[in-house]
């Protein structure tokens, strides 16, 4: 029933062990919908950003992008039992005077049981083995809780003689002297290689150009104790300092030799010094993410392993950090991430940085550009099935491998069967099987009897496969007593079948669009969030003061952006008209933007609460 990948065996020998180890032969292959667009939107080729986990999100990618990414950057979870708590605050200081409640929401979590991390590791580790080119390269970033098991791991996947380097990050953090330990101020970074073949550029200390090398230096070299004019680059000023200062306390002239011995003091060792982390007072650069790693060090990384035409990929993206520098690198790049608030703050962040790039920020695109414009956000396996039934039966289908017809009742064929899908938007009950049943009796012509067959058996060649979404439960009894037209009819219900498909409870909106004088008018007169108003009401239970409950008395409270597409293509979501207000405002509910053509077209509004739930819908308008 299941599309399927295959994955290779691992390369090394199983040093490691744990409870539940078990090899990864297969992955199921799960589709993915786009949902918006961002930048160029009529760029032939885009970036993206996949919403999911990614363990499917990879599967999805074998399709496509197997041996094809050279870089690929993880810093997953440290399996150090800690979660990772953002504060999540009610709007409404300027609503009547009304307080900002706070609501306690995970962001990000780090605690495993027993050897489940271990085997969650592996499993993701072996799909993106087959995801790299073989140029390609893995960076994993982890620490001191797990980096021992991981090296084991990595060697067994890999295979011992494809570590090239085990970095230490060593970075001074904000954290001052501890009583009971050495203050824990490095990461370790495992490099592993798919082959010998690795791309890899020599990257140097402080301003040095990555152009640097002996021959370049040689010619800057004469007779007496000076370097040559002042012909040489500015950034390399400190390198003919260095230079200078090398004559003067050797009383000669450098030979060869120590011309490379002084540029090779320049190049960058394993032990990474001169990286900082996020300083929480650069506002420019600090996002308030949990676990946010500084630029410069995935700049680093990107230099050293990746070319131009190079694509990269961060399965763990968090805040985006791997996707912004290689936007800003003019890298192709992929990112994914389980959590909704990893993917609207990296979307957001692209989007910033890709808008200053169109506007031609220098600092950000250079001439020579080659990167991309525009990027995708898509879904896998979060589907808004509930809502479209025409979108719900696609996904289905192209879920189960399901080939469409064009003929009778059915809507497709799967290993010689028929295949119906029922509506997905109930369960399925006993006048959907009477109505196969006589679709079986109408269609009777298309069924192939069987040249002989046993006492009991279906007498004809296919079957009849219905797919649901939930069923009575005496659904398969209904089906043996009633069903006697001689085919075999099988249930194949999505929520058992696909036990880890996502159905989530989706937010609820009142708006008013119009159209006067070629001009739109989008007004929010109404927004409900069924999950924020449950959580929020077990957050207040816990507080006895009636005071310190956060109330909701106006719906633009809970509500954190607006976003207004005034000419959606029924694909793509493409803002035109964005509303994101600062932590003490609101939205402001009434929206107006100008409709040069005429004829209909149609707006697409996106509403996200405060907990990153998403509301979404059209609306058909006509300019005369």
């Amino acid at each position: 029933m299941n599309d399927t990948q295959q994955i290779s065996k691992a390369k090394g020998r199983p040093m490691l062990t744990w409870m539940g180890k078990k090899p990864l032969e297969k992955v199921e292959y799960f589709p993915a919908q786009e949902k918006e667009v961002y930048g160029d939107k009529d760029s032939k080729e885009f970036n993206k950003i996949f919403w999911g986990d990614n363990l499917q999100v990879l599967s999805h990618l074998l399709k496509e992008y197997r041996g094809k990414i050279d870089l690929i950057y993880i810093d997953p979870p440290f399996d150090s039992k800690a979660d990772y708590i953002k504060k999540v605050k009610i709007r409404g200081e300027k609503v009547e005077g009304e307080q900002l409640g706070v609501l306690e929401e995970k962001q990000y979590t780090d605690i495993w049981e027993n050897d489940e991390y271990l085997q969650f590791m592996y499993e993701r580790l072996l799909v993106i083995r087959e995801l790299l080119s073989e140029n390609g390269s893995i960076y994993l970033h982890c620490d001191w809780h797990k980096n021992s098991h991981l090296r084991l791991i990595l060697d067994e996947i890999f295979g011992e003689q494809r570590i090239v380097n085990e970095i230490v990050w060593a970075y001074e953090t904000y954290q001052g002297m501890v009583n009971r330990y050495f203050a824990r101020k490095h990461d370790t970074i495992y490099w592993y290689s798919k082959s010998t073949n690795h791309i890899f550029h020599q990257q140097w200390l402080g301003d040095y150009e990555d152009s640097i090398n002996y021959e370049r230096w040689k010619g800057y070299i004469v007779d007496g104790n000076k370097i040559k004019g002042n012909n040489y680059p500015k950034t390399d000023s400190r390198f003919i300092q260095r230079l200078n200062k090398w004559i003067k306390t050797n009383g000669r002239q450098p030979e060869d030799d120590d011309v490379i011995f002084e540029i090779n003091s320049f190049a960058v060792s394993s032990v990474w010094t001169d990286i900082k982390p996020v300083d929480p007072k650069d506002l420019e650069e600090k996002l308030s993410y949990p676990t946010q790693k500084p630029e410069s060090l995935l700049e680093r990384i990107i230099k050293s392993s990746t070319n131009e035409d190079s694509v990269i990929l961060d399965c763990f993206m968090g805040s985006g950090t791997t996707l912004a520098v290689a936007q800003k690198l003019g890298r192709k790049w992929i990112g994914c991430d389980i959590n909704i608030g990893a993917v609207q703050t990296a979307t957001k962040r692209l989007a910033s940085i890709i808008e200053d790039q169109k506007k031609g920020n220098q600092k950000l695109i250079k001439d020579d550009f080659k990167g991309l414009l525009g990027f995708k956000v898509l879904n896998v396996n979060d589907y808004d099935i509930f809502k479209n039934e025409v979108e719900a039966k696609d996904i289905v289908m192209e879920m189960y491998g399901i080939e469409p017809v064009k003929r009778s009742w059915f809507d497709g064929e799967l290993d010689n069967n028929y295949v119906k899908i029922m509506p997905l938007n109930r369960i399925l009950n006993k006048l959907d099987i009477k109505e196969t049943i006589k679709a079986i009796t109408d269609n009777s012509s298309i069924f192939t009897p069987k040249t002989s067959s046993k006492s009991g058996e279906s007498i004809f060649e296919q079957g009849v496969i219905v797919v649901c979404s939930g069923a009575e439960l005496d659904t398969l009894d209904y089906i043996k007593k009633e069903n006697n037209t001689g085919v075999d009819i099988k249930v194949r219900d999505i929520l058992t079948d696909k036990k880890n498909l996502v159905f989530k409870e989706k937010p609820e909106a009142a708006i008013k669009v119009s159209v006067e004088n070629k001009e739109a008018t989008v007004e929010i007169t109404d927004f409900h969030s069924v999950i924020l108003m449950r959580k929020l009401e077990v957050e207040n239970a816990k507080i006895l003061d009636k005071q310190s409950k956060a109330k909701v008395e106006d719906f633009r409270q809970i509500i954190d952006s607006v976003a207004i597409d005034v000419d959606y293509d029924g694909q793509l979501f493409n803002a035109e008209i964005i509303d994101l207000p600062s932590k003490k405002e609101v939205i402001k509910t009434v929206y107006k933007y100008p409709l040069n053509k005429t004829g209909k077209s149609t707006i697409a509004v996106k509403i996200v609460d405060v907990l990153g739930e998403e509301y979404f819908e059209t609306f058909v308008v006509e300019v005369k």
